[in-house]
């Protein structure tokens, strides 16, 4: 039975715990004002949801008694119950008990040594066993993982990086809610590998990696000066990583954020264009797809995509570009649907006159996923992920599945489903990398028609899409694995090459931040210029 709520008019003794018959524990109330009515109520909430609500009188209780208790800042269990364990608590709930055990930062890192995931703090050993646990399998060559409270909001912040061969991780900064802390590791974990899946594939001297803010459960979030104070809070903790992780744009930020962690770290890119940022990937990454399919239907010995019949799912940015493009190419006819009526409208209004009459558009309700079933040559999703299940590849009437939206296949497993149906998938990292190209190669300077994009559209560089594509399907195809298999065992052999400049320099900074005391709040800087306590207020 846990203590979730107090009403009361008076300072609570000790001898409280008499009253209701509870252990010695129960001692720690806070009330505001003295005792009025000599009476309370006071509401207790089960694991099962159900309230129970006792008044009851302390006339006689308070008599003799001290009348000093200590305030209560976070709720306790008391009862006979265990307690629950860290993975299976809230987030907000691993705030508090960070917070309580006075943590403001901690990190679980690869120890070479040992061979073994080591954490920051002893307080965190279940976290530690868990990802050091065979059976788990969320912790795949993983360099570190960082975590901190932020100072100015108490939002859970996080850094994932991945195997840090190819040089600095890098990834988007998603904000979102969890359930569990279970569930915010194991998402950081998934997505920073996935991203590094990715950088090996295209070729960029980057590692994987990825950003969490846990998405505050009062929607805080969505107030202007509070938004602001997050990611304040974020560029402080990416500055103070000194530059193993480079943090980008994902799901719950946009570019203006970006542009607020700008102002507290230099590690940051995907900010705004008018101060240098990469801007919208939209028209790359509906190119980068063409690239994919034209690859795939050659290796069937299918030709090019003139004539071809075409089904996207999704009219935003990357659908238009996807659309125009298959249009421009000579597809005989293409499909596209979207749950936005505004989005259908303004993609046919921009490409009616070009379509002739190729064109069909629809607008469809949330999770209507229909369009999977059109009977057509290649089916493109280009809206939301996990949109391949077990039923829904049944439906699927298309020789070739090639879309962006990331994480097509709600389980990696069902990959060899589309191989029994005789579909041929190309999986979306291949394709879609074109946003993660663009930001990556930031620092390096922006140009028009920059050749360092352009050769990812090449059909003969070893990393281009077209290439690649190929050769994944070509190792599927001869070894008898799923493409997802083959795409991973080429990534594991492109992702241990070490820089060529800065070879293990990532590791050597992981490695200062651990042994520099990061944890215990050391920074690199003696003084942070552009703090100020009216930051925290």
């Amino acid at each position: 039975m846990a203590l979730v709520g107090l009403k009361c008019t008076s300072r609570l003794p000790n001898v409280v715990k008499n009253v209701f018959g509870l252990p010695s524990i129960c001692n720690v109330y806070h009330a505001n004002k003295f005792l009025r009515n000599k009476c309370v109520t006071v509401c207790f909430f089960q694991r099962t949801l159900h309230f129970k609500t006792i008044q009851f009188s302390l006339k006689n209780a308070f008599e003799g008694r001290e009348k000093n208790v200590k305030s209560l800042h976070a709720y306790r269990q008391y009862s006979s119950e265990s307690e629950k364990s860290l993975l299976s608590s809230c987030p907000t709930e691993f705030v508090d008990f960070l917070k309580t055990n006075k943590i403001s930062r901690c990190f679980f890192a690869w120890n070479e040594s040992e061979k073994r995931v080591v954490a920051s703090h002893p307080e965190l050993k279940e976290i530690e066993d868990w990802l050091n646990d065979p059976k788990s399998a969320h912790y795949q060559q993983h360099e570190a993982v960082f975590l901190a409270v932020g100072m100015r909001t108490n939002c859970l912040l996080g850094a994932f990086l991945w195997k840090v061969d190819r040089g600095q991780a890098c990834g988007g900064i998603r904000m979102t809610p969890f359930t569990s802390v279970e569930h915010y590791l194991g998402e950081g974990l998934r997505l920073s590998r996935r991203l590094g899946v990715k950088s090996a594939l295209a070729g960029l001297w980057v590692s994987g990696g990825k950003g969490l803010i846990l998405e505050p459960k009062d929607r805080q979030h969505i107030q202007p000066e509070f938004r602001q104070k997050i990611f304040y809070d974020y560029g402080d903790f990416v500055s103070s990583l000194n530059g193993c992780f480079i943090a980008g744009m994902d799901t719950g930020v946009n570019a203006f954020d970006l542009y607020n962690a700008h102002t507290h770290t230099r590690w940051m890119v995907s900010g705004p264009e008018d101060i240098g940022g990469s801007g919208n990937a939209a028209a790359i990454l509906g190119k980068g797809l063409l690239c994919a399919m034209e690859a795939a239907l050659n290796f069937l010995g299918a030709g090019d995509l003139s004539g071809m019949k075409v089904a996207v799912q999704g009219a935003g940015g990357i659908g238009l570009a996807v659309t125009s493009g298959l249009l421009d190419r000579g597809a005989a006819h293409v499909f596209v649907t979207d749950t936005s009526k505004k989005s259908i409208g303004d993609l046919h209004d921009a490409l009616a006159s070009k379509a002739r009459g190729r064109l069909k558009v629809e607008k469809v309700s949330i999770g209507d996923n229909a369009i999977i079933g059109y009977d057509c040559d290649i089916f493109a999703p280009c809206a939301v992920g996990h949109v391949l299940t077990p039923n829904t590849i049944l439906d699927i009437k298309a020789k070739i599945v090639c879309g962006s939206a990331n994480a097509l296949l709600a389980s990696e497993r069902d990959a060899n489903l589309l191989v029994e149906r005789d579909v041929t998938y190309v999986p979306e990292f291949i394709p879609n990398r074109m946003a993660f190209v663009n930001a990556a190669n930031e620092n390096y300077g922006r140009m028009y028609n920059d050749p360092a994009i352009e050769r990812h559209f090449d059909k003969n560089w070893e990393h281009s899409i077209y290439y690649l594509t190929q050769e994944i399907l070509k190792i599927a195809s001869e070894k008898n694995i799923s493409v997802i298999e083959a795409a991973h065992k080429l990534a594991d052999t492109y992702s241990m090459q070490k820089h060529p400049v800065w070879p293990d320099r990532t590791k050597s900074i992981i490695r200062n931040l651990i042994d520099g005391r990061w944890h215990h709040g050391q920074d690199f800087w003696r003084k942070r210029r552009n703090f100020a306590k009216s930051d925290c207020s």
